[in-house]
């Protein structure tokens, strides 16, 4: 039962026409699997009454899915685009300047997310009932995952690859 003035109904109105702006679905790892393909991601959408989804792919661009899910799913929209990761070389005016031209063109361009320097310092466990970031304890993580984690250059200039 919803609390007094929630009503389901309300919520389904809310989706009526909107764009939902940061959808993950599968294929993903094995560690960290999806619930939804992409497509299924869009069907459920059109279904709830949504124009369109914004694919997000943490490991490839996302415009050539996006562009597959239009072909399946009509009368909806779906767009995608890159994060700027490690797996594209962090941050890459190359990857920016291809994706801008795949597939139908990247809708969206992000810094990277789980590949930033900040991001990595943040992992952890919780150990003895007291969380520990990785890189405190973990030479193999210290070296490994923040050693070649991306840095954003905040208050220092830009380094070569990036003035390209």
């Amino acid at each position: 039962m919803l609390p007094e003035g929630r009503s389901f109904q309300k919520s389904k109105d809310l989706l009526k026409g909107a764009i939902d702006i940061h959808i993950h679905a599968g294929p993903h790892l094995t560690t960290s699997p999806r619930s939804v393909t992409p497509v299924e991601a869009a069907i459920q959408a059109k279904d709830a009454g949504m124009r369109a989804i914004v694919y997000m792919d943490v490991f490839q661009m996302s415009n050539g899915t996006a562009q597959i899910v239009n072909e399946v799913v009509p009368d909806f929209k779906t767009y995608g685009g890159i994060n700027l990761n490690t797996v594209f070389g962090g941050i890459n005016p190359r990857a920016v300047r291809t994706s801008l031209t795949y597939a139908g063109g990247a809708k969206y361009v992000a810094f990277g997310t789980h590949s930033t320097h900040w991001m990595a310092s943040q992992e952890g466990h919780v150990i003895d009932g007291v969380f520990k970031p990785f890189h405190t304890f973990d030479e193999k993580f210290r070296r490994e995952e923040l050693g070649r984690s991306i840095k954003i250059p905040v208050d220092e200039a830009p380094t070569p690859e990036i003035v390209e």
